[in-house]
């Protein structure tokens, strides 16, 4: 579980980088001994990741994306490789937050949030978003959300820009799955 941890770390810091692997300076980024850094898969615009079910035969990372309006899964080995990209969906405003619960995927699109059922068996012909809720401000500035399962089950969605939310209760609320 250690090493899933640290490769999908490094992945974040490497999948949204756009251009050839060869226009990568991954020589240049100073690592720690013992320590390594590489190019795992290329999505557009990368931000929030979230790990589908994986054993020791692979798995699935989902990731958000910001300006590129896309999801993609990224399939990988048991030697964590990375074996394929498919894109789940595009089109989205802001899709940054994913978070998988059960077998299904969440995606945060600003005023809404959208569940993709059974989305691992269904990679290759990606099923109909099914509307969580459509009740979010829809402003994009600030607009976009980071979301997670919290221990208790619920969905966490936060509204607004923390550190400048006008009313603290409201910068997260949990909403329960539908």
């Amino acid at each position: 579980m250690h090493r899933i941890n640290i490769l999908f770390g490094l992945a974040l810091a490497m999948i949204s980088l756009t251009g050839s692997a060869v226009d990568l300076p991954l020589e240049r980024i100073k690592l720690p001994q013992g320590f390594a850094i590489e190019l795992w898969a290329r999505v557009d615009n990368a931000r929030q990741m979230a790990l589908g079910q994986h054993d020791g035969h692979g798995g699935t990372l989902f990731v958000g994306s910001m300006q590129a309006g896309k999801v993609h899964a990224v399939s990988f080995g048991a030697d964590f490789k990375a074996q394929r990209v498919t894109l789940i969906a595009s089109g989205l405003q802001l899709p940054v937050g994913v978070a998988y619960r059960e077998g299904s995927l969440y995606v945060s699109a600003v005023n809404r949030i959208l569940r993709y059922d059974d989305i691992e068996r269904r990679l290759e012909n990606p099923p109909a978003a099914v509307l969580v809720t459509d009740r979010l401000p829809g402003e994009t500035h600030h607009g976009w959300k980071f979301i997670a399962f919290g221990p208790d089950g619920k969905l966490y969605v936060p509204v607004g820009a923390p550190a400048t939310s006008a009313n603290p209760m409201r910068s997260a609320l949990p909403i329960s799955r539908a």
